[in-house]
């Protein structure tokens, strides 16, 4: 239970290009960043929290929970790299390109969308096998276009 006058509401955002702001204010401090996205989860009720071992708070995302930084192709595939610092094997089947180009995959277990940085996008493209097809891990790759890549 919430105390009287308290909230989990608050004004911390983040944009479609990663950039946290408190309202209007950038954030700018890049351990409070870091520690942003790795707190990023969401609430029995849909919605986006930053959740820590003590406390959650509701904010904003706009556009994609998760970014891929870095991809490491490798004979079984590829390793993701992602902003909130954790290493996961990319699930090939989750790839998807939004109409607006960008690549997106499932991360976090199948629980959040992320979106791959331009790096990460040039990375992946060392795979690619054609206009929308990559070769990971032996196997061939058809990168589906969707309208609702998130």
């Amino acid at each position: 239970m919430i105390p009287a006058g308290l909230s989990r509401e608050t004004k911390i955002r983040r944009d479609a290009r990663g950039r946290w702001f408190d309202g209007d204010e950038p954030i700018g401090h890049p351990g409070i960043e870091k520690a942003f996205d790795r707190w990023i989860d969401r609430a029995d009720d849909g919605r986006y929290v930053l959740k820590n071992s003590v406390n959650w708070a509701y904010v904003a995302i706009e556009g994609p929970p998760l970014f891929v930084r870095q991809v490491v192709l490798d004979d079984d595939g590829a390793q993701l790299v992602l902003s909130d610092q954790a290493v996961e094997r990319l699930d090939p089947s989750t790839l998807r390109q939004g109409t607006d180009g960008q690549i997106y995959c499932t991360a976090r277990k199948g629980t959040m969308a992320a979106a791959f940085d331009r790096a990460a996008a040039m990375q992946l493209g060392a795979a690619a096998e054609g206009d929308d097809e990559l070769m990971l891990g032996g196997q061939r790759v058809k990168v589906p276009l969707v309208e609702q890549p998130l």
